[in-house]
C-alpha cells in the first residue's frame, strides 16, 4: 500500500521532508532496516538517506539501534504524530516567550515615553488604590493634607504608614483640629502631626516627585475627584506650599 499525495503533503505540512516521508513510510513497511534498504526501498539517494533517518530519529520517529550497520525501526504512527505535536507545542511555547518578552519590553518602554504626567481620578476606589501606589513607592518623605472629609479613609492607608516607618521615611500630617483623638493618637505612631482650623483641600506629596491632590466631589452626591502627577513642578509647588502651611501662624501641633 503507497501513501497518497494527500497524506504526504500532509506530512509536509507538519514539517516533514519528502525524503522524511519516504523513509519513514519504507520503515513502516519494511520493519527494520538499514539505511541501505531504506534507501532502495524508498528510492532515496544514499548520500541523502542518512541525513532523513537522523532527522527522523531526532524527532522521534523512528529508533535507531547501535549495531553494524546500523538499523532503523519506525514508532507507530499515533506515538510518531504524539511526539511531534509535543516537540511542536513545546518550540511553539518558546518562540512565543522570546518573542513576547522583546515585544513587551519594546511595549513598555513605548509606554513609559507616552504615559502623562498628570492624570485625573474619578471615584473613591480609584484614587485609594493610587494612594497606596504612592504610599508603596515613597523612599523618603512623606508630606500628607488630611482634611475632614477624608478621615474616614485613614485606617485604610494606617498600615502602609506603618511600613513607611519601619524603611525610616519622614512623614509630616497637616490636618484638622476636628480629627478625632483617637486617630490623631494613632497617626501620631508614625508622623509629626500639626493642625490648621482652615484646610484649603488634601492630598500627598512623595519624595518631592509625586502627588495627590484631592479636589472633593463639587456637587452634593458626584463622583470624588482628584489629581495625580509625577510632574517634578507640580511636586516640588505642592510641597513648597505645604511647608508654607506648616510654619503659617494658623497651625499648631496637635
Amino acid at each position: 500500500m503507497s501513501l497518497s499525495e494527500r497524506a504526504a503533503a500532509s506530512l509536509e505540512a507538519l514539517g516533514l521532508t519528502g525524503s522524511e516521508v519516504k523513509a519513514y513510510v519504507a520503515l513502516l513497511k519494511g520493519g527494520t532496516m538499514t539505511a541501505s534498504d531504506v534507501s532502495r526501498e524508498a528510492r532515496i539517494p544514499y548520500s541523502k538517506v542518512y541525513d532523513a533517518l537522523e532527522s527522523l530519529h531526532r524527532r522521534g520517529w523512528v529508533e535507531e539501534q547501535k549495531s553494524r550497520p546500523i538499523v532503523y525501526t519506525a514508532k507507530p504512527p499515533d506515538t510518531a504524530l504524539e511526539e511531534l505535536k509535543s516537540r511542536t507545542e513545546t518550540e511553539r511555547k518558546e518562540r512565543e516567550q522570546v518573542a513576547l518578552e522583546e515585544l513587551m519590553g519594546i511595549y513598555v518602554s513605548r509606554g513609559e515615553s507616552e504615559k502623562p504626567d498628570i492624570w485625573i481620578m474619578r471615584g473613591t476606589n480609584e484614587i485609594l488604590s493610587r494612594v497606596k501606589n504612592l504610599l508603596l513607592n515613597c523612599r523618603t518623605e512623606l508630606l500628607v493634607a488630611l482634611p475632614p472629609p477624608i478621615f474616614p479613609f485613614t485606617d485604610r492607608i494606617e498600615p502602609l504608614m506603618a511600613a513607611l516607618k519601619e524603611k525610616g521615611v519622614k512623614t509630616m500630617i497637616l490636618t484638622s483640629p476636628e480629627l478625632p483623638k483617637e486617630a490623631a493618637d494613632q497617626l501620631a505612631r508614625y508622623a509629626e502631626i500639626r493642625a490648621r482650623k482652615t484646610m484649603y483641600g488634601g492630598g500627598l506629596v512623595s519624595d518631592s516627585r509625586e502627588v495627590v491632590l484631592l479636589l472633593g466631589g463639587g456637587e452634593q452626591g458626584s463622583v470624588p475627584l482628584a489629581i495625580w502627577a509625577s510632574h517634578h513642578g507640580l511636586a516640588s509647588f505642592a510641597r513648597d506650599y505645604f511647608e508654607f502651611l506648616w510654619d503659617s501662624p494658623g497651625t499648631s501641633k496637635l
